[in-house]
């Protein structure tokens, strides 16, 4: 519902930019063509960050990139990122009419191991990266029983590059494979449970 995202679906020299010629006709053909675009979208922009993770020297070039769902239910749909030369990567996409969110694993099994979240941006906060962390950091307290203190969420850089964000307790990184993002008045976390 950002006023930059509505009608994008209709922007062709975008859609050849970033889609495939079967996803620009999906595009085309669904009842809600801008949800259509956004999903595909989030789907692509989830593989990445999982394949960034493990391949940090990948390029995301999201024509490349082919999104196939073998599941739909109402509010939620999975499916598989088909890339080149990789197995692809599994996602799990949630839409309602307000907002999108896009989750992926290189294992279909770990889908299942997947927290998530997504909060609204309180209108008087000016920083969505610090409060998407504050939630994860929030959820992550929940989760494992911590004092919310004991949390940090930190980006190092690395060869000039920053990193994705790691989780940190009592100073320490931890093997938590976590993820960040925010777009408009949404923020979204996700975390794998071990």
């Amino acid at each position: 519902k950002e006023p930059a995202n509505m009608q994008k679906s209709r922007d062709s020299r975008f859609l050849k930019k970033i889609l495939t010629d079967a996803e620009i006709e999906f595009v085309k053909d669904a009842k809600n063509s801008d949800e259509a675009l956004w999903s595909l979208w989030a789907c692509k922009e989830s593989a990445y960050k999982v394949i960034k993770k493990f391949l940090p020297d990948t390029a995301f070039i999201p024509k490349r990139w082919q999104v196939v769902f073998n599941k739909t239910q109402s509010e939620c749909s999975e499916g598989k990122v088909v890339i080149t030369g990789n197995d692809g990567i599994f996602i799990r996409l949630f839409s309602n009419h307000d907002y999108i969110h896009c989750v992926g694993a290189d294992k279909l099994a770990e889908l299942d191991k997947i927290i998530s979240g997504v909060e609204i941006l309180p209108e008087k906060e000016n920083n969505p990266s610090f409060f998407s962390r504050l939630c994860l950091a929030q959820r992550l307290a929940k989760h494992f029983l911590l004092d919310i203190h004991q949390i940090k969420i930190k980006r190092i850089k690395e060869k000039g590059e920053l990193r994705p964000p790691r989780a940190y307790i009592d100073g320490r990184k931890t093997d938590v494979d976590i993820s960040l993002s925010h777009d408009g008045r949404f923020v979204a976390y996700a975390f794998m449970t071990l």
